[in-house]
């Protein structure tokens, strides 16, 4: 979680229990069960990173990129 969610007024999902973040205890036996709004989350989740990794890459790939030949001085 980043830190401006914590303070973002227009957050919803504060109250959801689905996204709650309690780290289990020795004594929590049950497992948890993802539910399909879970792993849609996640998937869009792995998207969006997916997506932001492309545009990173064509930067890179473009200023890293060799000069034009032919052209110039």
């Amino acid at each position: 979680m980043i830190l401006g969610e914590l303070f973002d007024p227009n957050r919803e999902a504060a109250d959801d229990p689905a996204d709650d973040q309690s780290i289990p205890t020795l004594n929590d036996v049950r497992k948890v069960k993802l539910t399909l709004g879970m792993i849609n989350k996640l998937r869009l989740m792995h998207d969006v990173r997916k997506f932001e990794l492309e545009l990173r890459l064509t930067q890179i790939q473009q200023q890293y990129a060799a000069p034009a030949t032919g052209q110039g001085i």
